[in-house]
């Protein structure tokens, strides 16, 4: 089982089984939603993901009609979703208590990665979104 947390731990949630392999998102949407060069994503079967706390005080912000982010409404942190039409959660690998038991398979949305960051290693790089199989 895998378990995850918000940074004042008022959220917690547990996987249980596999998550996908993780991608890094180099889009300007994830780059604005955690500061950062990129977003450390995977995901994993709705009937594998349940919520152990804090699910009332999740808040969202929908950005466009098609995205949209959850977050922890006292601290903040990005907490996980159910994909719009498919039986898939949205994870943060960031947010996931250690160890996951994956690692980092490829990137996406490399055509606008931050300018000052350099991608250095040699995992596959794509111009658009692939989402890896659980």
């Amino acid at each position: 089982m895998t378990t995850g947390q918000c940074l004042c731990g008022d959220v917690k949630y547990a996987i249980e089984g596999k998550i996908s392999p993780i991608w890094l998102c180099h889009c300007s949407k994830c780059r604005r939603g955690t500061g950062s060069a990129f977003h450390a994503s995977a995901i994993c079967g709705a009937d594998k993901f349940e919520w152990l706390s804090g699910e009332d005080g999740i808040r969202e912000f929908e950005s466009t009609p098609t995205y949209v982010t959850r977050f922890c409404g006292r601290c903040g942190s990005p907490v996980p979703q159910q994909l719009r039409g498919t039986e898939l959660v949205f994870l943060h690998a960031g947010a996931l208590d250690e160890p996951i038991g994956r690692g980092v398979d490829h990137h996406i949305f490399t055509g606008s990665k931050a300018s000052w960051y350099e991608i250095t290693d040699d995992r596959a790089q794509y111009d658009e979104h692939r989402t890896p199989a659980t």
